[in-house]
């Protein structure tokens, strides 16, 4: 099943996202959360989520019910192998570089700060969809009391 290259890109994306979020182990979303953030289709999501899981980017498990799905993002585990290599190699290189003065031990404290500030975007980020949402629905429902108002008034 093929795939536009902007749509592939825009899911890969999105469940990249949301296993940083997750911290790369398996997630449970509802279908239509997935839809609300990527702007997709019905037809267009199964596509895409069938396609991602024959790509071998994604793996697909049945969630609680019809409407959620289990998911956990393959390609995390790749890019952390890579990475952690390419960090070990690049600590290896800075450690015999380092100053007398400079203690190891104040590399881990700013690593530990680091994993901290990308755990505090990741929340703030999930508060802002959250947001967004509870936005949407507001504005929702003030459209819907505006027309009931309007019914009301032509009474």
């Amino acid at each position: 099943m093929r795939l536009k290259e902007k749509t592939h890109r825009k899911f890969v994306e999105f469940f990249e996202k949301i296993s940083t979020m997750y911290q790369g182990k398996d997630f449970e979303l509802a279908y239509s959360d997935i839809q609300r953030e990527t702007g997709a289709a019905s037809v267009t999501l199964k596509r895409a989520i069938q396609a991602l899981a024959e790509d071998g980017v994604i793996e697909v498990q049945p969630g609680r019910n019809s409407r959620y799905a289990r998911f956990k993002y393959l390609l995390a585990a790749q890019d952390i192998d890579e990475n952690s290599t390419d960090a070990l190699v690049s600590e290896s290189q800075g450690s015999e570089n380092l100053d007398k003065e400079e203690t190891p031990h104040s590399g881990r404290v700013f690593d530990s700060m680091t994993e901290d500030v990308g755990e505090l975007i990741q929340l703030v980020d999930h508060l802002k969809r959250r947001v967004r949402n509870q936005e949407m629905a507001i504005a929702l429902l003030q459209d819907r009391l505006a027309e009931i108002e309007d019914k009301i008034r032509k009474r």
